[in-house]
């Protein structure tokens, strides 16, 4: 697993299981957050959680997997 950067925290790659699979439409009415992150096959990847989510992104599987854990479970 490979740790992405979000806008104000940096994913745990120790998180855990994912609680969701990240979001490709940013919430226009909702807080959220940006997640980023970059695989060497598919490039630079951007993604939204809640604002409480971590992020993680997958580069072991295809396509790679853009997660948001919830740091309170």
């Amino acid at each position: 697993m490979v740790a992405a950067s979000a806008s104000a925290t940096r994913a745990n790659p120790g998180a855990g299981s994912p609680d969701a699979e990240g979001t490709f439409v940013e919430p226009a009415d909702a807080p959220h957050r940006h997640c980023s992150g970059s695989c060497l096959k598919s490039g630079s990847l951007q993604w939204f959680c809640k604002p409480h989510q971590t992020c993680s992104l997958d580069c072991g599987s295809t396509p790679p997997r853009m997660h948001c854990h919830d740091p309170r479970r």
